[in-house]
């Protein structure tokens, strides 16, 4: 279980920083709130951060 624990940290990492990038183009270009922006990309980044920590 020790090797899976980089992996799962990496990809939610990962996963947290294509949100970030999600969540900037949809202020730019679509016009979104900031608070619309984190209502839709922070579950995504809660989730995955807590089955990160779960299955490490």
């Amino acid at each position: 279980m020790l090797e899976a624990f980089p992996v799962l940290i990496v990809l939610a990492v990962a996963v947290t920083i294509m949100e970030v990038f999600v969540a900037v183009y949809l202020i730019k270009k679509h016009d979104m709130k900031m608070w619309q922006s984190l209502y839709t990309s922070l579950p995504v980044v809660v989730i995955v951060w807590v089955v990160a920590f779960m299955y490490s």
